[in-house]
C-alpha cells in the first residue's frame, strides 16, 4: 500500500457524467455531476449522442471537483473510469470522433446481411455459432456504418466506446479494458481479447477490421497518463495514472462488494439487471444470460437482463403519476416518495394483478412484449405501480433460477443499486421474493466506486482487491425478507408467473405476424 491517499472515479452514464472523490475508506468527499444533452433520434428506434457534450462534461465535472476539494493534489492516488456499455464511436487517426456516438438504446438494424459463405456457414453451425452471428449481423453498427456512411467508415483508424473515447483524449492512447468489452463485438469472451487470425470470418461478418481494435487492458493496469493538453483542460494533475476499470454494470457488481458468487446485486436503473460474480466461465446458448469480463481479472460477470427495468417506472410516472408528481412538487420531495407512501399498503400480489415486465424485444427473443393481466373493479392506478416493482422482482427471479441452474451456487445475499434501490418499497419486494436480506450499500455511487477500486488496486494503492473491498465497501440499511410474503411471492411465481409466461410467448409471435411489428425474418 502506497502513501496517496484519494481516488477520482469518473462515471459516465446515459443521462449524465459523475467525477467522485473517494477516499481509501470508501468515503465520497466531493461528487460533481453533470447532464449530458439527451439522445437524439434521426430515425424512428435511433439513439445517438454528440461527443463534444462528452468532452465539454467530462471537463466540466472535473475542473468543478478540483475547484472544490481541499486536499493537496499530489495525495491523489489515479484516476478510474467507467462508463455504459455499447457506444460506439468511429475516431480518426488524430483522435477526432467522425460521428455522433451510437448508444447502446439504439435499435437501428443492417437490411441487407451479407450471406456468409457455405463454408463458414457449416463452421459456424459446428461451434454453435449461427444464430449469434446472424443476430449480431443484423444489429451491427459497424455494418451499419459501413453500409450506410462510408466516407465516415472509411476514415475510421479505432472504433472506441466511450471510456476509449475517453482515454484518448486524456493520455493520448487508443486504449481500453477489457471489461469494457459487453455486446456485439469481434471478441472471445471467454479467452478476453479479440479474436485471432482463425476467426477472421467474425470480423467480416461485423464490418469491423482488426485494425479497428484498440488495445485492451485488464481491469486493474494503468492505460495511461493525464497529457499536458489533458489537464489544462479538465484541470487534472498532468502525469496523473488512469485505469479504466469495467463497464457500469461490473464495476456496481465490484463497487457493491460481491466478489463472492453468494452475493448477487440488483441494479434498479433504466435498464435493470442482477450481477452475480464467477470464477469460472459459463455461456448459455440460448443468450437467457450474458457472462462478460468482471472488473476484476481472472473472473467473469453473469449478467441477468431486464432492457426496460426501470424505465417503466419513469413511463408511469409521465402516463399516469401527474397528480403525484404536483403533490410532491408542493411537498419539496421527488414523485418517488409520494408513489412509495401511496403503495405501500397494499397487499403482496397487488390484489391479483401481475405484469410481465419484457417492453423491449430481447437478444434471445425479438418478439417478447409486455403484459398485465389479472385487472378487477378494484385496481387503481397505484396497483399498476406496484405490479411494476413485483413484475421486474419476478422476471429477475426466473433468470436467477436459470443461472443457478447453469453455476450450481444458490445466491445467499442481495445488494442493490441504481436510483430505483432509494425505493423502500421496491428493496423490500427484491428481499420478500428472494427470501433473502437486501441491502442498500453506504454510496448511491457504487459503480463509481467500483472503478476507484480498479484504479487503487491498479495504482498499488491496495495490494489486493480482497483487502480493497474489506477497506472501501460498506452496506447501508438492509431490509429483511417477510416470510408470509415470500410464500404468496413463491406461489404467484411458480403458479401463475412461470406459466403464463411460456404461454405468451407463442401469442406474441402471432401478434407479430398479424401487426407487421416487429417484422418476422
Amino acid at each position: 500500500m502506497n502513501a496517496k491517499k484519494y481516488i477520482i472515479a469518473i462515471d459516465s452514464g446515459t443521462q449524465s457524467i459523475r467525477a467522485v472523490l473517494f477516499d481509501l475508506h470508501g468515503n465520497e468527499i466531493v461528487l460533481e455531476q453533470a447532464d449530458y444533452e439527451p439522445y437524439f433520434s434521426l430515425a424512428p428506434g435511433w439513439a445517438e449522442q454528440r461527443t463534444e457534450d462528452y468532452w465539454i462534461k467530462l471537463c466540466k465535472v472535473c475542473q468543478g471537483l478540483m475547484a472544490r476539494i481541499a486536499i493537496d493534489p499530489r495525495e491523489i492516488g489515479g484516476i478510474g473510469l467507467t462508463s455504459q456499455r455499447n457506444t460506439v464511436i468511429p475516431m480518426d487517426k488524430d483522435g477526432n470522433a467522425l460521428r455522433p456516438g451510437i448508444i447502446w438504446l439504439d435499435q437501428r438494424t443492417v437490411a441487407n446481411v451479407p450471406p456468409l459463405s457455405k463454408i463458414i456457414t457449416l463452421v459456424t453451425r459446428l461451434v454453435g455459432l449461427t444464430d449469434a452471428i446472424r443476430y449480431s449481423q443484423r444489429n451491427s453498427k459497424f455494418l451499419w456504418i459501413r453500409q450506410h456512411e462510408p466516407e465516415i467508415y472509411h476514415k475510421t483508424h479505432k472504433f472506441v466506446q466511450a471510456t476509449g473515447f475517453f482515454v484518448r483524449k486524456l493520455t493520448g492512447e487508443f486504449r481500453d479494458s477489457y471489461g469494457m468489452v459487453a455486446g456485439i463485438w469481434p471478441f472471445d469472451y471467454k479467452a478476453k481479447n479479440w479474436y485471432g487470425a482463425a476467426f477472421s470470418f467474425i470480423y467480416n461478418a461485423f464490418g469491423f477490421e482488426k485494425k479497428h481494435c484498440v488495445d485492451l487492458y485488464p481491469p486493474d493496469k494503468v492505460l495511461g497518463h493525464i497529457t499536458k493538453e489533458a489537464s489544462l483542460a479538465t484541470g487534472l494533475p498532468q502525469g496523473m495514472p488512469v485505469v479504466v476499470g469495467a463497464g457500469d454494470k461490473q464495476c456496481e457488481l465490484l463497487g457493491a462488494g460481491a466478489i463472492n458468487p453468494e452475493i448477487a446485486v440488483i441494479s434498479f436503473g433504466t435498464a435493470t439487471a442482477m450481477e452475480v460474480i464467477t470464477y469460472k466461465y459459463i455461456k448459455d446458448a440460448q443468450l437467457r444470460f450474458f457472462t462478460w469480463p468482471a472488473a476484476l481479472p481472472k473472473a467473469w460477470d453473469i449478467e441477468m437482463f431486464i432492457y426496460r427495468g426501470f424505465w417503466m417506472v419513469t413511463w408511469f410516472k409521465q402516463e399516469f403519476g401527474h397528480r403525484e408528481a404536483l403533490e410532491a412538487r408542493a411537498r419539496g420531495v421527488a414523485p418517488e416518495v409520494v408513489l412509495d407512501e401511496v403503495i405501500q399498503d397494499i397487499p403482496p400480489g397487488s390484489m391479483g394483478l401481475m405484469l410481465q415486465p419484457c417492453w423491449s424485444p430481447s437478444v434471445n427473443n425479438k418478439y417478447a412484449k409486455g403484459s398485465i393481466i389479472g385487472f378487477g373493479d378494484i385496481h387503481t392506478r397505484a396497483h399498476i405501480y406496484r405490479a411494476i416493482f413485483e413484475g421486474i422482482c419476478f422476471e429477475l427471479r426466473r433468470l436467477q433460477e436459470i443461472v443457478q441452474g447453469k453455476t450450481g451456487i444458490a445466491i445467499k445475499e442481495i445488494r442493490v443499486g441504481g436510483g430505483g434501490s432509494r425505493s423502500d418499497v421496491a428493496v423490500q419486494i427484491a428481499a420478500d421474493m428472494f427470501n433473502l436480506p437486501a441491502s442498500r450499500m453506504a454510496t448511491s455511487e457504487i459503480a463509481a466506486l467500483g472503478a476507484a477500486i480498479d484504479a487503487a488496486v491498479g495504482t498499488g494503492m491496495y495490494d489486493t482487491f480482497e483487502e480493497a473491498v474489506t477497506a472501501m465497501v460498506r452496506k447501508g440499511r438492509t431490509f429483511v425478507p417477510n416470510v408470509k410474503t415470500h410464500r404468496i411471492y413463491t406461489q404467484l411465481f411458480q403458479d401463475v408467473y412461470k406459466k403464463t409466461f411460456h404461454i405468451m410467448a407463442p401469442v406474441h409471435r402471432k401478434i407479430a405476424r398479424i401487426t407487421g411489428y416487429p417484422d418476422e425474418d
